[in-house]
């Protein structure tokens, strides 16, 4: 989720000793304070901010600033409401998630495959947009979302979802990426601590009790992750090496919503637990969780005795993902990941498989020895 008022970076230094990553530290220029923008304004304005405040995301962003100040305001979603914004939500993260890898992967394609590539990211974006487009408004027409639905898989699979099975086709762009993951540095296996729905009120309490838990989330005892890896548990890729777990997880994501958003379109019935979640904060307010391309995503809103929001707050994925002693820095932590340039694009293949919502710089030092 770049914010469009100055995005800022992440900065990745890792200290490296005989090829084994000895010291990680993760530091962040980001922005913060954006939530303040919200206060004072009317309810009905803060969603619409939020859309444009946020470059990436944005209709995660509004829909997660909808179910807030609704819950705040006492007041249900439609169910037709329901349906557009569950199209708009998967849709969203489906082409997010594409452009996303495919954009910032470090090798370059060779020139025929990316004319393809250009092409159908092109046509993935517009299926994309008209979902979106139409989602905003809170109403969705069935017959242009399955028309819309099954363009958008259809760009998808030529990229490289697979229809069946977990594996990209051979000769697609992701089949590609998996096979570039072949020399990078292994890394240990793991198991993620997802963050989930039922974290939903200890995280609500923390944010709105403790001022800076938006930029340094924490949960006791837990070292939590969110995304589409910590959705999937990486379980169905248990033989793979690390990296391309968190690739196929990343593409199996997406998959899943192709089935979501098609099996919607003829259902009219979205997965709404899957998706979002929502509900009063005790003593003032309320907050709207939905599960975007990089996780999951909070907004809490509070509403005055004028009408007009009184305290909101935003707590991002990424903030998770590569808090200085999160999961990312956790996985990277003495693991073995060779030196000088290989050891850069092997935390830089890391980062990007974490997908920040920011960019990154990578920074590679080697320690000491007497």
């Amino acid at each position: 989720m770049t914010y469009l008022l100055g995005a800022g970076t992440i900065r990745i230094d890792v200290t490296v000793s005989r090829t084994l990553a000895c010291s990680v530290a993760v530091t962040a220029n980001r922005p913060r304070g954006l939530a303040r923008m919200f206060v004072g304004r009317r309810p009905e304005e803060a969603p619409v901010l939020a859309g444009q405040v946020f470059s990436l995301c944005g209709f995660a962003q509004s829909l997660a600033s909808r179910i807030a100040v609704l819950n705040a305001a006492g007041m249900p979603m439609s169910g037709e409401e329901r349906i557009a914004a569950g199209a708009g939500l998967l849709a969203e993260r489906i082409f997010e998630t594409l452009r996303a890898l495919i954009l910032h992967w470090p090798t370059p394609l060779p020139g025929m495959m990316a004319a393809g590539v250009g092409r159908q990211l092109r046509e993935a974006l517009a299926a994309s947009q008209a979902i979106v487009s139409q989602a905003r408004n809170g109403q969705i027409a069935k017959d242009s979302l399955g028309t819309d639905a099954v363009r958008l898989s259809a760009a998808a699979h030529a990229l490289g979802i697979p229809q069946d099975g977990d594996a990209p086709p051979a000769g697609s762009v992701l089949s590609a990426m998996l096979g570039d993951l072949g020399d990078v540095a292994a890394f240990a296996q793991c198991s993620p601590d997802p963050l989930t729905a039922e974290d939903d009120a200890e995280v609500i309490a923390c944010l709105r009790s403790e001022p800076d838990y938006a930029g340094m989330p924490r949960l006791p005892g837990r070292v939590l992750e969110t995304g589409a890896f910590a959705r999937h548990g990486g379980g169905a890729w248990s033989q793979e090496p690390h990296l391309a777990r968190r690739l196929l997880a990343r593409i199996g994501d997406v998959r899943d919503c192709l089935v979501q958003l098609v099996r919607l379109a003829a259902s009219g019935e979205p997965d709404w637990p899957s998706l979002a979640a929502g509900g009063p904060t005790p003593g003032a307010g309320g907050y709207g969780a939905v599960e975007c391309a990089r996780g999951r995503l909070y907004h809490q809103a509070e509403i005055g005795g004028d009408g007009r929001l009184a305290a909101y707050r935003i707590l991002a994925p990424t903030e998770w993902n590569f808090h200085p002693a999160g999961p990312f820095v956790e996985r990277l932590l003495s693991s073995r990941i060779g030196t000088g340039e290989a050891a850069a694009r092997s935390v830089s293949l890391l980062a990007l498989l974490f997908d920040p919502c920011v960019s990154f710089e990578v920074g590679i030092r080697e320690a000491a020895h007497a």
